[in-house]
């Protein structure tokens, strides 16, 4: 397990981080757009460096970070990216690869437990491409954010926006943030 010294919780956006494989194409993109919506910068990571050197380095950043690669791999310097990420209380959300026929692989379900079980501040799940099925994705219980589909698909745009919205009124509110009055 990666030891950290109590650091503080971040007061930005939440880190994003793949379930499963996504390919590299598809989540840059996605997160571009998503930056873009929202006025922001991009940091990309990828889990071969350091957890704690990238989680101090990024504690107070406003811009929007992304991890590439598998977060819940052991990582050479001990522990994993997850237990870094609940050590820091590094708020987090997981892009889960959708299927055409609108069901998800079993990656996403999994990760959200491993987050759970390993106390990664799990703010929610957004889908990455595929269709987009608001019935299954109430029945899995989990808490779904949103849908990023393909940049060609014809509601790309509007939900690129939507899920930006979403994450600028829910994240960066001063009450979400922790921030008081004084600070926001």
């Amino acid at each position: 397990m990666v030891v950290v010294n109590a650091p503080p919780m971040s007061k930005g956006f939440p880190l994003i981080l793949g379930a499963g494989p996504i390919p590299e194409l598809a989540m840059r993109q996605a997160c571009e757009a998503i930056a873009e919506s929202c006025g922001c910068g991009l940091l990309s990571y990828a889990c071969g460096e350091s957890p704690h050197n990238v989680l101090a380095s990024t504690k107070s950043t406003r811009d929007l970070v992304r991890l590439c690669g598998d977060a819940a791999r052991f990582h050479r310097d001990g522990g994993s990216w997850l237990e870094a990420l609940a050590d820091w209380r590094q708020p987090v959300l997981l892009l889960v690869p959708g299927d055409d026929d609108g069901r998800i692989p079993g990656v996403g379900p999994a990760y959200a437990a491993l987050c759970r079980e390993l106390k990664v501040p799990l703010i929610g799940l957004v889908q990455l491409h595929g269709a987009w099925d608001t019935t299954e994705r109430r029945k899995d219980g989990l808490p779904w954010r949103g849908w990023i589909p393909a940049a060609e698909h014809h509601d790309h745009n509007d939900a690129v926006e939507t899920f930006s919205v979403w994450l600028r009124r829910s994240l960066l509110s001063p009450v979400a943030t922790g921030a008081t009055s004084d600070q926001a």
